[in-house]
């Protein structure tokens, strides 16, 4: 009997350990984890749905102008959405919104690269630093090194790439917000950057940020938003 036979191959030891870790998880755990996808996925196959809708009716309405009663669109171009952008920035966070010990603020110096994407989506990149940061937990002598240079290395900034998929809810755009990847400046370290990331989609961005989009004086609402391959479109009705 050849040795390949006799002994357990390392991906068969691999199999066998991601199985009983699996079969570890609290099965309360994978219930609501499961549950959080389900939603996840309701929710784009929603949005998904209603950009075929706008994507319809916008197409309609340049095909027919006469047949759009009354109704005119606003057109937001990507370098329209850098110069928004740029009127909001410095804008300021507490390190605990990032992470219950994590002493001092996040800064979002600017918000840049805006490319549109299917399904109502945008992408964006948001420029970071921190000020003050200090971790306040508990941290064992061996890696107090690693930490004082994590500190060091979120101070001196980082890059996060973001997903943001629009919605209109009545005269508010409401934008919800995913880090699809953060990258440090000064020195990478791609633990601590999937640990960053994962605190910020867990906790900075876990709220959308909602614009109004009413026009002072105007009796006109929002009634369709879209996002083009050039633009974002918000229509308004009488």
């Amino acid at each position: 009997m050849s040795a390949r036979k006799m002994g357990a191959s390392p991906w068969a030891v691999l199999a066998v350990a991601v199985l009983l870790g699996g079969c570890a998880v609290d099965p309360r755990v994978r219930a609501k984890s499961l549950e959080d996808e389900n939603r996840k996925l309701t929710r784009e196959v929603q949005a998904a749905d209603q950009a075929v809708q706008a994507s319809a009716a916008y197409l309609a309405e340049m095909q027919a102008p006469a047949k759009a009663g009354g109704a005119f669109s606003l057109y937001f171009t990507p370098e329209t959405l850098d110069r928004m952008a740029a009127q909001t920035v410095p804008y300021r966070m507490s390190g605990r919104e990032f992470n219950s010990k994590l002493k001092g603020e996040i800064i979002v110096e600017r918000v840049t690269d805006f490319q549109f994407l299917s399904r109502n989506r945008l992408r964006c990149k948001a420029h970071l630093r921190g000020e003050k940061i200090k971790y306040t937990g508990s941290v064992p002598s061996f890696a107090r090194g690693q930490v004082k240079e994590f500190e060091q290395a979120v101070t001196k900034g980082a890059i996060a790439d973001l997903e943001v998929r629009l919605e209109l809810d009545g005269p508010h755009v409401v934008a919800r917000a995913r880090a699809t990847d953060i990258r440090l400046k000064a020195k990478r370290d791609s633990s601590a950057e999937s640990r960053l990331q994962d605190e910020m989609n867990k906790k900075a961005l876990r709220l959308p940020l909602v614009f109004d989009m009413t026009i002072q004086g105007h009796g006109a609402v929002p009634r369709r938003l879209m996002v083009t391959g050039n633009h974002v479109v918000v229509t308004y009705a009488p």
